[in-house]
């Protein structure tokens, strides 16, 4: 006795059969634009740079921290696009 699986689409939903047994999967299909992806990152980091504030002196943290954490996060951002892009083409 083998394993058998096979697959239907119905419009936004794949069916999965497996060995007599139905296993629905809903897709769901993202659609960001640039101010959905990047206002979050931006939260993120103003929110943390506040909370620095309670350690380190303010001038420390917005001329030194602040502008190391934009920089991270513009460059984590790009390469999690690009592997966005190249998962969704594979």
């Amino acid at each position: 006795m083998g394993f058998r699986s096979h697959r239907v689409n119905t419009g936004f939903q794949q069916i999965y059969f497996v060995n007599g047994f139905v296993y629905p999967v809903t897709t769901v299909h993202m659609e960001f634009d640039f101010v959905r992806s990047v206002a979050p990152l931006v939260v993120i980091v103003a929110v943390a740079a506040i909370a620095l504030t309670t350690v380190m002196t303010s001038s420390t943290v917005f001329m030194m921290v602040l502008p190391s954490m934009i920089i991270f996060s513009v460059i984590a951002f790009f390469l999690g696009m690009k592997h966005g892009e190249f998962r969704a083409s594979a």
